[in-house]
This record gives structure tokens, sequence and C-alpha cells, in this order.
């Protein structure tokens, strides 16, 4: 409903100030647009609607498609009608304006009467009981983890003796109350877990109890029942204590109200050692509602928590953060072995005929306990043949839906689901589009959510940086699994469960939302086709069999090599057109792109030449040409006014004319070789950009390659100037970038990431003046020929820098010492000298909040700077939680390189964090033997 509504307003200020019989419908179509936004919020917030709901939703959703791609073809042949050149064009161009509007406004006028004729339909049938059905699950699905017997556990000893640990070693050291909270999706297992946990140590406490919270919880009856476990946990009760347990148990829960239980509890708890399991928390207001009742003593007493949500978990186990313990799937073994005890009885090998489609279904399921127990329930009631185990494996997303023994799964992922408020709900859905298993880039993500409107305008905040939260908030919610996460924290990709992906699709189905294509027949369905999303190969007669055609599609997404895909001139509103590894697009069927009224997102794969039509496309906001093998662009690109991103592959020249694309604030791979001084000099006059990528090559000392470097430097000025936030610079070939060094006038104080990494003969000499100043500078990857101490101070003193990846061709410094005072942000360091060199120091106070560490070193160097066995202060680093080293081992001992390695894996060990390193060795063969020393 949000874009269609933000669009009816904007047509209604702009086109019908003259037309006020149409602009009185449009009003009205928007009124009532709005109020019915509003009540689906509300039902949205529900859990699953009734089938009379569901139906209603599904008509309004078609609803405000159709206006949403009237509108948008009206907007179109406007824009059109409006550029004609020429008299006889003008009057032509003037009454295709007038016969438009009279269109639209019939087509507004018949939209409006369907709207009314729904909502009459609706209450015309609507029945007095609740919007959404009563809900059906009478038993808790996480009970049976509750009462799960510890030898049919697999997996899950080594995480139950670490939160054992957590919980009761050092107990004199830690006597205040503790909190520990496991986090992790739906169905890993986190009740099981505490439950064994609870099993364990429930004896070493003087009173217990194990509660479970769920997601809209009555928390006088949570409180009443842990009151009720405390007092009968105690097996030195009072009279006094039997009076109040059978109080409660009289008066069904309902005895005391909540300031009563809170003052109760506290009061018995008072001078007791108590350990209590909270599961299943959704919120942490509910955790602040509960967590009243257990006071802060000094009598050793935990809590432990479970929940979906890490930002929940943090909140229980604040401020001991290290206390929150991210819940793991079981790895390949442990899932094999479950899955075989689950479904045989034993954990001797698979049957030979039976391995392959074992190790798919085991791949399905991702080491998600609950899947695999599940689903080896359901195989173990079938006959252990390929024939029915693959008919299981195929039906595994239907069997979701309809298989009462898979129903546990089904309960508890749609908890979380119901869980989201209703604009992730429809971006979850939007990742339906998706292969199994597929990498899915964050900002690609964002930005088909942006052409689509699924993001809601916030104040103050860009729809990216909203994009980016919602992102955030799927990952907290444990929702999608996040993929590489950089120095921001941010994740680079993300993906979704195999399991979660099934119910996603079911429910994108159920919705309309989209339509998959694998290698499959499209069925009819009642609904036209929105989005279509094509997996691997499939011919063009089946697209539109069975179909109401693709007019009506926005989104068509390709994933894998399809031998063909639909003319472009089907799609009549398209707005995203995603071809991931399309190799067999020819430049015939691009030149279709020309016909298309909306297109937003436009991604290519070994394309040759974009068509003169590309400058139709007045909203295109994002041209993405990175994987093409296009040289130059048409001359009518630069008609792009909307365009804001634009990607490009190396080596393309760009037209006369590029400032007038008004809107552009992301231009990548500029190449400053293949363009002319005149395109140079409109680079600086983009006034909106903001992230800018540029491919330098060097030609000598010709006057050509002089005059482009003034006319780069005078255009980076400006950009600094302006809104210039991140400037990358790479070369492929060696060459000089010193041109930068001292010419950088005003310095880019906007600048936050600054990227000058190439090949390793392509450097600066120094570090550039101006960097020092950059006071809002977070990300800096740079390599200098040498690296001298007051380039380390300056860096030092960087007040936000967060990212720095610092190379040189040769260090000067004998030691490479850093100290405290400095880098007081920085989370990821990534050091290295081309020439090799001892490593650097770290002492004491360094670096306080880094958590990533790239270096390297050569043991032979390093073996003559500090002596054998250094460890480089690693254990300084508190917060350390990555390490990357890489050992040259040339002329080095092999003691000298096992005592190194042996020194960084000790102290390694002794951090808080306890990471793991990573090294890797080079130069092996060239060390010295030891026989010929």
């Amino acid at each position: 409903m949000n874009p269609v509504l933000t669009k009816l307003t904007a047509l209604l200020g702009k086109e019908y100030e003259k037309f006020k019989d149409v602009g009185k419908k449009i009003a009205d179509l928007r009124d009532e647009l709005s109020s019915m936004k509003t009540a689906l919020e509300m039902v949205s917030e529900s859990e699953e609607a009734n089938p009379q709901v569901k139906e209603w939703m599904g008509q309004l959703r078609e609803l405000s498609y159709d206006a949403e791609d009237c509108i948008d073809k009206y907007t179109h042949n406007l824009s059109h009608g409006d550029t004609s050149d020429g008299l006889t064009h003008k009057l032509t161009g003037l009454v295709a304006t007038l016969k438009a509007r009279r269109r639209i406004g019939n087509q507004i006028k018949e939209l409006m009467e369907r709207a009314i004729k729904v909502s009459d339909r609706h209450k015309r049938y609507e029945q007095s009981t609740s919007m959404s059905c009563p809900n059906s699950v009478v038993i808790d699905p996480r009970l049976h983890a509750v009462f799960e017997e510890a030898d049919r556990l697999v997996g899950i000893d080594k995480q139950r003796d670490k939160l054992v640990t957590w919980l009761t070693d050092c107990i004199d050291l830690h006597p205040h109350r503790m909190v520990v909270s496991i986090v992790g999706p739906g169905g890993l297992g986190k009740t099981t877990l505490a439950n064994q946990v609870f099993q364990k140590i429930t004896s070493q406490f003087d009173c217990t109890a194990f509660v479970s919270v769920s997601r809209s919880p009555n928390v006088n009856k949570i409180l009443s029942d842990a009151f009720l476990q405390v007092l009968e946990s105690n097996c030195k009760k009072t009279a006094e204590q039997s009076e109040d347990i059978a109080r409660i148990q009289d008066l069904g829960h309902g005895g005391l109200d909540y300031l009563q239980l809170i003052s109760r509890m506290r009061c018995y708890l008072q001078n007791k050692r108590y350990f209590v399991i909270i599961d299943d928390i959704w919120s942490t207001q509910a955790w602040k509602d509960i967590q009243c009742a257990f006071p802060q003593d000094k009598n050793a007493s935990r809590i432990m928590t479970t929940t979906r949500i890490h930002g929940v978990a943090e909140s229980c186990s604040f401020p001991n953060s290290i206390y929150v313990y991210p819940m793991k799937p079981l790895d390949n073994d442990d899932s094999k072995r479950l899955f075989m005890k689950r479904t045989f009885g034993h954990e001797d090998d698979c049957p030979l005929e039976l391995q392959e489609i074992t190790d798919d279904i085991l791949r399905k399921c991702d080491g998600l306990p609950l899947a695999i127990v599940n689903i080896a329930s359901l195989l173990a009631t079938k006959q252990p043949s390929k024939k029915e185990w693959e008919g299981v494996h195929k039906s595994i997303g239907s069997t979701l839906e309809q298989d009462q023994e898979l129903g546990v799964v089904k309960g508890i992922l749609f908890l979380s689901y119901y869980d989201l408020p209703y604009y992730l709900k429809i971006c979850l859905l939007d990742l339906s589009i998706f292969p199994e298993d597929h990498q899915i880039d964050r900002l690609r993500l964002i930005r088909r959510w942006m052409a689509e409107g699924l993001i809601i305008e916030q104040q103050g905040r860009s729809l990216e940086d909203t994009g980016e939260s919602y992102i955030s908030e799927l990952i907290n919610k444990n929702m999608i699994q996040p993929v590489g996460i950089d120095y921001s924290g941010r994740p680079r990709a993300c993906r979704v469960h195999g399991i979660m992906l099934d119910l996603i699709v079911s429910l994108s189905t159920k919705e309309n939302f989209a339509t998959i294509l694998d290698n499959q027949k499209l069925t009819h369905s009642a609904y036209k086709i929105r989005r279509l999303s094509i997996h691997g190969n499939c011919e063009e007669r089946k697209l539109c069999q069975g179909t109401d055609g693709l007019r009506h599609t926005r989104s068509l997404s390709v994933f894998g090599d399809a031998k063909k895909i639909p003319s472009l001139l089907d799609f009549q509103v398209l707005r995203v057109l995603d071809l991931e590894n399309f190799t067999n697009l020819v430049d015939g069927d691009i030149g279709d792109i020309g016909c298309l009224i909306h297109l937003r997102y436009l991604s290519f794969s070994n394309i040759s030449k974009i068509p003169k039509q590309i400058g139709k496309l007045q909203n295109l906001q994002t041209l993405d040409l990175r994987w093409t093998t296009i040289r130059e662009l048409p001359g009518t690109v630069v008609q792009l006014r909307q365009l804001v991103r634009l990607f490009l592959p190396y080596g393309v020249e760009l037209p006369h004319g590029i400032d007038s694309m008004v809107a552009l604030q992301e231009l990548s791979r500029f190449c400053v070789a293949r363009n002319s001084p005149e395109v140079l000099v409109e680079l600086g006059n983009l006034t909106t950009l903001k992230m800018l990528g540029i491919d330098w090559e060097s030609n000598g000392d010709s006057s050509d390659e002089a005059s482009s470097k003034k006319s780069l430097v005078s255009s980076l000025c400006k950009l600094g100037e302006r809104n210039l936030q991140s400037l990358y610079i790479s070369a492929c070939v060696p060459c000089s970038l010193d041109f930068l060094v001292n010419s950088w006038l005003p310095p880019p104080l906007q600048l936050q990431k600054f990227s000058s990494i190439g090949d390793k003969r392509t450097c600066l000499s120094r570090l550039p003046k101006w960097i020092p100043s950059l006071s809002e500078l977070t990300c800096l990857q740079i390599l200098v020929e040498q690296l001298r101490i007051e380039d380390m101070q300056a860096l030092k003193g960087l007040p936000t820098l967060l990212y720095l990846n610092l190379y040189t061709k040769e260090c000067t410094l004998e030691t490479l010492t850093i100290g405290s005072g400095g880098f007081q942000r920085l989370k990821e360091f990534d050091f290295g000298a081309f020439s090799g060199g001892p490593g650097p120091i770290f002492e004491a106070g360094a670096m306080p909040r880094i958590e990533k560490l790239h270096f390297a070193f050569t043991v032979h160097d390093m073996t003559y700077a500090y002596g054998a066995g250094c460890d480089f202060g690693i254990g300084h680093l508190s917060s350390l939680k990555g390490l990357w080293v890489i050992m040259d081992c040339f002329s080095a001992r092999a003691r000298q390189v096992e005592a190194a390695e042996a020194a960084i894996r000790n102290a390694a060990t002794l951090l808080p964090n306890h990471p793991i390193p990573k090294i890797y060795r080079m130069g092996e063969r060239a060390m010295v033997k030891e026989d010929d020393e």
C-alpha cells in the first residue's frame, strides 16, 4: 500500500490542480486505500488470519498493484508527451496528454468502484468473531524439549559443559547474580540445551524454576509458575511456605497480583541461592517485567535465558555481554548421527543406496536439530527405499504445510514470522525469489527493496539506511543468517536457512507475492504474475502456458543459465530486471528495453552494447553493468535524470554531458585513460556525488597524462568540498599516484572511506598530507613506499578510524611498535610489508577495541629483532576475535618457525574471546635444514 499511496499523493499535487473532477476521484481513492492500509496493519500484527480475512487481504493487494501500475503508465506517457520538439509534435503531444488524462480519470473511477466493492463484500460476509483465528496450538511446541532424554541427544555435550562452566566455576569470585543467555533461531535446540544444563546443576542450588515466556506473555502467570516451582523445589519448606503453595494451586495461579508476586518472591529469595531458566523471551520489556522478581543478591544465584533475538539476549546479560552464548547448529557428523539414531534407532552407517539422498536431506536441514528429528521421524514410518525417501525429500517444502509429523517445525518457524512487524514480513517474502543456499549481497537486496517500494521512508534517514536497519532486524531476530561481517558490523551478504526458505516460498505463493519457476511449467493462477523468478534452464514457452501473460509482472529475476527469456515487450510495468550469471542474452534482445515503462534496477552479464533507448527510462535509479563487456555508453545515458547509482566494468568511455545526471550519487570504475579531459571536468560538476571509484593508468610523462592529472585533481577538489564520502582508486599497471599527495586542497573533510590499494608497484611515495585532517574517516586502505614514525603518529590520531589496511614497500622502522594512546576505535587492522620485516609489536593498551588482526612477518627478521618465540604482544589485545597471520619462512630454521607459531597460538588462547589463529606458512621449502646449519 505504501508505494501507491505515495504516488497518488504526488499525482494529486502535480497534475490535477486544474482537473478538479478527476482530482476528487484520486483523493477519494487515496483516502479509501489509506483506511484499508490501517486495517491491514492491524491484521498483520495478529497470528495467522482466517480464510475470509486472507481473501480480503489478497483482493486489496491486487487492487493496490493495479492502481500503482495505472499511475506509472500515465506518468511514463506524460513524460514522453512533454518532451516533444516542434509545433506539430507539441500539438500531437498535447492531444496525447489530454487523452492520457481522460484515460487515467476513467481508470481511477473503476479502481474506486472496485475498492468500494471489495470493502462492501468484506463487511457483508464478515463474521462477528475476531479477524484472526484462535490459537490452535494448545500444547507449546517446545514442550517436548523439556522432557527429552539425554541418551537421545547428539552433539550437545560440549555446549552444555561450556554453559555449566560459566554458571558454576569460580562461584566465590562471582557472588553477584549472573545472567547467561542462549540465542539462536527457532528449532536449533535452545530449550533442549537449557534443560540439559538445568538437569546437570540443579542440585547445587537451594531452589530452582524453569518457565517459558512465549510471544504474548502473561507475566502474572509466568511469575506464579516460577514462584510455585521455587517453593516446591526447596526441600526445607516451612509451614507458611506450604500454605503459599496450596494457595497458589487452589487459586489457579491467580491469587496474587503483579506487585504482590514481585514482593513475595523477592522476600523469599533474598537469602537463598537460586537457579532459574526463563525460556523463549521475545522482547526486552518481557525481560524487564520478569527479572524484577529475582533479587540482585550476593548468593551466587544464576539465571539462564533463551531467545531468538540477539538484542534481547544482550539486554538480559547486560553488562556482561561475554555471557551471551550463540547456539551453534550441529556439524555434519553430529547431524548424520542424530538422523541415523532417530531413523533406524542406531548410529551405524547409512545403507549404501540411501547415502546420497541422506546427504541431500541433511544439507537442507543445515544442522537444525528440530528439522533433522522431525524429518527422520517421518522417514522412520516409510520403507527404507530410495524411491520412498526421494518422495519425502521432494515434498519437504509442502510437508511443512501439510504433514502432521512436521507440524512442530512449522509451528516454531511461524512463531518467528508472525512476530515480525508488517514491513519486515513483506521484505522477508522478497527473499523467496532467491535459490536455496544463495548468498545475497546486502546492497543488492536493499536496492531491490527500494525499487519495489518495500522500504518505508523515515524522517531524517535515507531509504538505504532504513534498508540497512531492516537487514539488521532480520538478522537480530534470526530470520536470516549474516555472511562475512565487516568492520562496521554489517554483513557483506546474507543467506536463508533451507527450512526457513521453504516456509517463505510457501507463504509467498499463498500471498501471490512471487512466482518461482524452477524447471517447471507455470500453473494457472487466479491472480496475475506480479514477480517472476526463473531458476535454472527454463524455456520461453513454459512461461506463458496457463497464465494471464506477463504484462503485470513488476520484477523479473533470472538465476543460472536460462536458454531464453521472454521478449521484454511482454513486460509492460517492469520495475526490477535482475539477471545473474546470464550468458545467452543477445544484443537484439536488449533493444526491447526501450519499450519498458518503468525499470529501476538493471544488472546484465556478458552484454557488449546498450541501446540508445536507455535514455527513455526516466525512472531508472540503478544501472549495474559491472560484469559486462561494454566499452562505451550511448549519449542518451545522460538523459537519465533520476539515476542514482552507475556501476561500470573496466575501461568504459562516457559521453559528454554526464553532469546533467543531477541525481547521481555513486559512480564506480570511472576510467580516466578512456575519457576525455572535458568529461573529467564534468565529473567535478556532479554536485550530489558521494561515492566515486576511479581506474587510473599511466601512459608515461606525456602532455595528455599531465592534462588528465590536472583535470582529475580539479574535479576531486570540487567534489571534496561538496558531498564526497568515499573514494576508491585502483590501478592494474605500475604507476605513481603521487599527484594526489599534496594537491588536494582544501582537503575532503567529509571523506569517510579512502582506498588506493592496487598493484604492489603502484603506490604513494608517502602518506598524503591531507589524511590526518580527515576527522570523519572510518576506512583507510593505503599502500606507501616508505612507512615512517610520523606516519604512524598521524594515523593514530584519526578519531573515527575503524578499519586500517596499511601496506608498505619498505618499512624504514627497525621495529613497528604500536603503543597506547591511539587507534581508540579501530576494529580491524591489516598490515604488511612487501620487503618482509619483523612484524608489529603491540604494547599494553594498544588498539583497545581491535577485533580482527591480519599481519605478515618474516621469521628470520622477527627472530633477529625480537628473539625466538615472540608473540608480538597479542596478549594485550583483549577485544580480539579473529587473527590471521602469514609467516615467511625463507632462511629461517624449522625450530624458529615452530617457536613463533606456538607463541602466537598460546597468546591467543589466553585472550577472553579465545580466537583460533589462522596461520599460513610461505617459503617452507626455503627453510634452513638443521643438518645444513
